[in-house]
């Protein structure tokens, strides 16, 4: 290896151990690659390391590897737009289709206007969280109150109400729960076996911890998000875990089309037209987000997503580049995780090392 390659492995390394500074998370999995080949390949700390903030555990902990599950968080989002869109495309109909074909909560006035395009992009007007945490197994509560604030298309606010929406609309669509159409349209088809929704309790303590909640405790191995563990923990904004090699397939997936259909592909990775930009300058798609800023040292236009916990994934579509980082950023709380920006010069890191190891 040359000197130049041995600086930007030690500056790599030197990010990633900010991300499990002690405090600020506990595990680190990073996974690059180009043109199908891994460039760039790290596991780094233990699943679990505080009881409650600032209390070490007493729990069994393990030593991360790159086969460790994390909480997605919102990257499961992007699993929810691939099924719902494969459904959609088997069946003849695109993003443009009504809400009210089949939900008949939005059958009434201006709500008519909804379609699932503006679901997928985050333009439907809803507000930006759900602050009723209360059990909601069924949805029924949610059905019944969960409205837009603002006329469809108006704005693009990020809102996890617009999925857990499109993960309701996917069941009436297809007639099946909406994780199992998730298993039937992408983890079966792409051969993703360490990746769903409500992991077995056996497995919990491999999993990556995440935060401190006084109700529950240490969260390890059941779902983050408090509004997905409100809705029993199968939701359309959160509740997948999986593995750094699991999500590079589906990223890998997403840059080639190999796995997808053809529309279903292009859906996906390019920017959905007449939206809105969002305010930090991404254009959106049918599910992910084209262009963010973190992935700019990427050579080519991304696609991507992340997730409050501390995960993410980019790959540019029809390019050569794929790139995934899952952290528990939130552990033992998200007052004191890593901050989202190491992503960018994390990023920035591992381009420039996979630059020196080609020229080396």
């Amino acid at each position: 290896m040359t000197e130049s390659a041995d600086r930007s492995e030690r500056a790599l390394d030197e990010l990633l151990e900010q991300a499990i500074a002690p405090g600020a998370g506990s595990a680190a999995v990073l996974l690059a690659s180009v043109g199908g080949r891994v460039v760039a390949q790290r596991a780094l700390g233990t699943t679990r390391m505080w009881d409650a903030p600032g209390v070490a555990t007493a729990t069994a902990a393990f030593p991360v590897t790159t086969e460790t599950k994390f909480d997605l968080a919102s990257v499961t989002k992007a699993f929810v737009a691939t099924a719902l869109l494969t459904e959609l495309d088997v069946r003849g109909l695109t993003p443009s289709v009504p809400l009210s074909d089949y939900l008949p909560e939005f059958r009434e006035g201006s709500l008519r206007d909804l379609t699932l395009e503006h679901l997928l992009t985050h333009s439907a007007g809803f507000q930006a969280s759900w602050d009723d945490h209360e059990p909601d197994p069924g949805a029924e509560r949610f059905r019944r109150t969960a409205r837009p604030i603002d006329r469809p298309g108006a704005v693009h606010r990020y809102a996890c109400l617009s999925f857990i929406w499109a993960g309701l609309l996917a069941t009436e669509l297809s007639g099946k729960p909406h994780d199992a159409l998730v298993t039937e349209h992408v983890l079966r088809p792409l051969g993703l076996q360490h990746t769903g929704y409500r992991p077995d309790p056996g497995e919990w303590p491999r999993i990556a911890a995440t935060e401190y909640d006084p109700g529950r405790g240490m969260v390890q191995g059941e779902v983050h998000d408090e509004t997905a563990f409100a809705l029993g923990g199968v939701s359309g904004n959160a509740g997948i875990f999986g593995t750094a090699p699991d999500l590079l397939r589906f990223a890998e997936a997403l840059r080639t089309g190999e796995g997808l259909r053809p529309r279903v592909h292009a859906w996906l990775t390019e920017p959905a037209p007449g939206v809105p930009s969002a305010e930090s300058g991404y254009r959106p798609s049918y599910g992910l987000r084209i262009g963010e800023k973190w992935c700019a040292a990427a050579p080519g236009p991304t696609a991507s997503h992340t997730g409050f916990t501390g995960t993410g994934f980019f790959t540019v579509p029809n390019g050569e580049w794929s790139f995934v980082l899952l952290t528990n950023r939130v552990h033992p709380s998200r007052d004191h995780g890593s901050q989202p920006e190491l992503r960018t010069p994390i990023v920035a890191a591992t381009v420039q090392l996979a630059e020196r190891l080609a020229s080396s």
